[in-house]
This record gives C-alpha cells, sequence and structure tokens, in this order.
C-alpha cells in the first residue's frame, strides 16, 4: 500500500500558486498608475496631483468611476514637454548711489 504524504495548508496553496501568474485586474492595469502611485513616483503629495489636476497643469488622466488613472506613456511625454531651457538670471545694472 502506497503512503500518502502529509502536507500542510500552506504547502497546498504554495503548490497551486503559480508566481507567473498574474492576477487578471492587474493585467487590465498594466501600464496605468493610480493617482497615489504617480505622486509616490514623483515624490509629491497625492493632494498635488489634485491640485494640478484643478488647475489643469498635470499630466493627462483617465476616470474610471471614481479611480483615477495615468498612462505611463503619456506621464513621460507630459514630462518632456515641461522641459525648459533654464537661462541666467538678468543682472541689474547697480545704481553708483551718488545723487547729483
Amino acid at each position: 500500500m502506497p503512503e500518502l504524504q502529509q502536507t500542510s495548508p500552506q504547502e497546498t496553496s504554495a503548490l497551486l500558486f503559480d508566481p507567473q501568474e498574474r492576477p487578471v485586474s492587474r493585467l487590465v492595469l498594466e501600464g496605468y498608475l493610480r493617482r497615489e502611485e504617480l505622486a509616490q513616483q514623483f515624490g509629491l503629495s497625492p493632494r498635488t496631483i489634485d491640485r494640478w489636476e484643478a488647475l489643469r497643469m498635470g499630466p493627462p488622466r483617465v476616470s474610471v468611476g471614481r479611480t483615477i488613472l495615468y498612462n505611463i506613456q503619456s506621464v513621460r511625454e507630459w514630462l518632456v514637454n515641461q522641459e525648459h531651457q533654464a537661462f541666467p538670471a538678468k543682472r541689474r545694472r547697480r545704481s553708483s548711489g551718488v545723487k547729483q
């Protein structure tokens, strides 16, 4: 008679779980960031991202119900468009300070 191996529930779940398999919801949202994730990437508060949206100055977004998503490629393009040449500050002429 063959012996049955006893496995714990943790071992059974580990055998059934394929680490290569991704949750379906993540597949649908692949390439998108949530507002909180975008804020974290920029090192900003989520409220700052909200403020940008209110002022119409942030990256383009997609709304799905109450969920706000940002396409990663669109965010990268927006960042490139935010680049500008830094110009040296204009120097003011100093007056001699002598009144005539």
